[in-house]
């Protein structure tokens, strides 16, 4: 079954630090079949949709949303160039 994502409720929580500060965010990708993408693709229920340790495809990455840039030391000590103008909500 497809979690529904209120895309309001979602923008509300994520507040800009803001001018020149980072968002700091850490993302983790999750494989999902074929047949799961086909579905949601079509506006079908997908079905259950596990996410668990052996569906992770990729570590936690962390980085900032604002300015979609990976984290490192150097992007720490700089400022932020990125926006929450551009966030598609």
């Amino acid at each position: 079954m497809i979690e529904r994502i209120d895309a309001e409720a979602i923008a509300g929580r994520m507040k800009d630090p803001g001018p020149g500060e980072h968002l700091w965010i850490a993302t983790l990708a999750f494989r999902i079949s074929d047949q799961m993408a086909r579905a949601m693709a079509e506006g079908r229920d997908p079905g259950e949709i596990i996410f668990d340790h052996e569906s992770i495809l990729t570590p936690p990455a962390p980085g900032c949303f604002k300015c979609e840039q990976p984290f490192s030391k150097r992007l720490y000590h700089r400022k932020c160039t990125g926006t929450m103008d551009l966030v598609g909500f």
